[in-house]
């Protein structure tokens, strides 16, 4: 049984439709604003935290990149990265530093966990109540009608909040309409705060969806491994490298490669 046609009050575009877009834009763009506010500065760091991490950059490249070292200066080189690394000269902190950086009741170490709280705070609370507001001032409404037909499969995203089961598959309902402009905002966004700032924020909506990127642990920190082990199992990976320099018989591979052409 199909229905017939609606005949919608032209006046719901400028009472409801624009509204509900105008509202959701208005509260994307403060909360944007407000998140990048409660940003904390990134934290430089330390002399001593750049000094280890370098040394170990370093010694990893020595270790990928020795053969083009002559046998005199692989030894060199081989001798010192072997002593210093069993030493705590460059290690950025104290065993008793690393054990109270792994300390999980520490507050400091909590920070990051903070400010992902409050992130999700700040998507779910302007959602919920954008939506409480349609719920309450515009439940049922039939606020538009699409110029382009679409198969029985879109109704129930079209047409949530209505009990009409037979109703054109074209006409949206006022909560629908809500839920379109949550996810394809994101053209306007790009638009009014640009294409870096409207990534942020639908980066902060995938999380609130429970999409959550994990960061690699630092050494000593929370979750990484302690700078000693790391220093001592470098060591045993210099110790046993074995010198192949790329220049020995370079002159015979020229004279095999080339030395027959005629010129």
């Amino acid at each position: 049984m199909s229905v017939p046609d609606l005949l919608l009050d032209p006046q719901l575009k400028y009472w409801v439709l624009l509204p509900i877009t105008l509202a959701m834009v208005l509260v994307g763009l403060l909360r944007s604003n407000i998140t990048y506010l409660l940003q904390p500065q990134p934290k430089a760091d330390g002399f001593k935290k750049l000094r280890e991490s370098q040394f170990l950059f370093q010694v990893r490249s020595f270790r990928e990149n020795n053969h083009i070292l002559n046998e005199s200066d692989f030894n060199t080189l081989k001798t010192y990265y072997t002593a210093t690394l069993q030493t705590d000269e460059f290690h950025a902190s104290t065993a008793k530093e690393e054990d109270a950086q792994m300390n999980p009741l520490d507050p400091s170490n909590n920070e990051a966990i903070m400010q992902m709280a409050k992130g999700n705070l700040m998507n779910y609370i302007p959602q919920t109540l954008i939506m409480g507001w349609v719920n309450y001032f515009f439940a049922g409404f039939v606020v538009m009608k699409l110029p382009f037909p679409l198969t029985d499969g879109f109704k129930s995203m079209l047409q949530s909040g209505i009990q009409t089961p037979d109703l054109n598959v074209r006409y949206v309902s006022s909560i629908s309409w809500y839920f379109v402009n949550l996810f394809g905002l994101r053209p306007v966004y790009s638009l009014l705060m640009g294409s870096n700032a409207a990534d942020a924020l639908m980066q902060q909506q995938q999380q609130q969806q429970g999409q959550q990127q994990m960061q690699m642990p630092q050494i000593g920190g929370p979750g990484g491994p302690k700078a000693d082990k790391v220093f001592k199992a470098e060591a045993e990976n210099v110790q046993i490298l074995k010198h192949e320099s790329v220049f020995e018989g370079i002159f015979d591979r020229f004279v095999a490669q080339h030395g027959t052409k005629q010129i």
